[in-house]
């Protein structure tokens, strides 16, 4: 049962029983050939920004080792690290770093290790978090206490995520796609009729509520039947201003953010994931970073 299992939390629990060369305690030195794709990948998106990460590896090497675990119909199975994986394909390697972890073979326990990966490195979205959590509930039997714990979460935040996933699907894709965020999500969860709900999305994106806005619109809604009149609603972005965001994260191959002010001048803010992504972003604008290097390295 998966309720007797403790594997501790953190990457701690990701490293332990884990070993590496037999020269030294370094990294194993593999090929890619010898790798499988992970069966419990929580992300759904593992190709965006591959080509990206390709080139940074191209650039630097590889710096943080793969994690895999050996599969017993031969090879190694991957635990944490299949974006690298890939992109070293793409990169043309023939031989990647990894550290082997000892005897996870047990589904659910490959899932709860690529969970905590992601989790702390915050790859995943709110809706792959959710639906990770929800399979540890549904198809291996843990419950939200245990699920909490192995990820280092409060049960509440648990059962948070796994209501995201009561939104339809063009809402989920919001909350995905970062135009919602997952408080504004769960206010919507107030609204039960699908029309309602569907206006109450629209006018918290479009007059850009804050969440306690959205969870007083979305409990007015509930409440009376109808949406409540607009007050200072803020204004949309001009076209171009939209066009030009968009532009930008196709071009930089990040989330991007423009934001004007009312008079003048404003700010532009790029997300990156990871220091992958961000070795990547500043060899995209044309400049060095010694300092990120540095950091890729350790």
């Amino acid at each position: 049962m998966a309720a007797q299992r403790k594997l501790g939390k953190g990457l701690g629990s990701l490293l332990a029983n884990r070993h590496g060369s037999d020269e030294g305690g370094g990294p194993l030195w593999l090929g890619v050939e010898e790798l499988s794709p992970s069966d419990q990948q929580p992300r759904k998106d593992l190709e965006r920004g591959l080509e990206s990460l390709a080139e940074s590896l191209r650039r630097h090497g590889m710096m943080q080792p793969i994690l895999v675990t050996q599969d017993p119909e031969g090879g190694y199975r991957i635990l944490a690290g299949e974006r690298r994986w890939r992109a070293a394909q793409i990169a043309g390697m023939k031989r990647v770093p990894v550290l082997v972890r000892e005897g996870v073979q047990d589904a659910g326990e490959r899932l709860e290790l690529a969970l905590i990966e992601n989790v702390q490195r915050e790859d995943l979205d709110p809706i792959e978090r959710a639906l990770a959590c929800k399979r540890l509930l549904e198809e291996h039997g843990y419950t939200q206490e245990l699920v909490a714990e192995r990820l280092g979460f409060q049960r509440s935040t648990v059962a948070n995520l796994v209501r995201l996933l009561d939104l339809p699907e063009g809402i989920q894709a919001d909350v995905s796609r970062g135009t919602l965020t997952a408080g504004h999500a769960r206010a919507l969860l107030q609204v039960q009729d699908p029309t309602l709900q569907d206006e109450a999305r629209r006018r918290i994106t479009e007059d850009r509520l804050s969440v306690r806005q959205a969870e007083e619109l979305c409990r007015q809604m509930a409440k009376k039947g109808a949406a409540p009149p607009r007050h200072r609603a803020k204004p949309r972005k001009p076209a171009w201003v939209a066009d030009l965001q968009e532009k930008l994260a196709r071009h930089l191959g990040v989330r991007a953010e423009l934001n004007l002010k009312v008079r003048n001048g404003g700010k532009l803010v790029l997300h990156f994931q990871d220091l992958e992504e961000l070795d990547r972003l500043v060899q995209t604008l044309g400049l060095e970073s010694r300092e990120a290097e540095e950091l890729l390295e350790g």
